[in-house]
């Protein structure tokens, strides 16, 4: 083999790896930005009010009871409310545990069989 051959083989080859890294670097990429997303909505309170509206309002029913029993001698309506609150806090931990369970697992790597042999989506 001449060298012009063997140069342009390695120049081919240099291109076909330079083209698989950035194909790499934008999926990382893309998924690096849709965790990101993903965190800011877990992290926001309206998304559990819009989600959850039942609990919020059990929730704010609670605290408001617990306060206002709070500033006069009603021990009933303290109590009534931290119970409230207290059992839409444990409602809504519950749905958020399994919220951020189903997260954890859609972000986990896939172990498609073309990643498994090497070979890449074209992404258009």
């Amino acid at each position: 083999m001449s060298s012009r051959v063997v140069d342009a083989e390695r120049e081919r080859r240099k291109r076909d790896l330079r083209s698989r890294i950035g194909r790499l670097r934008r999926r990382i990429d893309g998924r690096i930005r849709l965790a990101g997303r993903e965190a800011r909505r877990l992290g926001c309170w309206q998304t559990y009010v819009r989600s959850y509206p039942g609990y919020a309002v059990t929730a704010a029913l609670g605290v408001g009871l617990a306060a206002s029993a709070g500033l006069s001698a009603g021990r009933l309506w303290r109590w009534l409310g931290l119970r409230l609150l207290r059992r839409a806090a444990d409602g809504a931990a519950g749905r958020f545990w399994q919220e951020l369970k189903q997260v954890w697992a859609d972000s986990a790597p896939r172990s498609d069989q073309a990643e498994a042999n090497g070979a890449d989506d074209e992404q258009a």
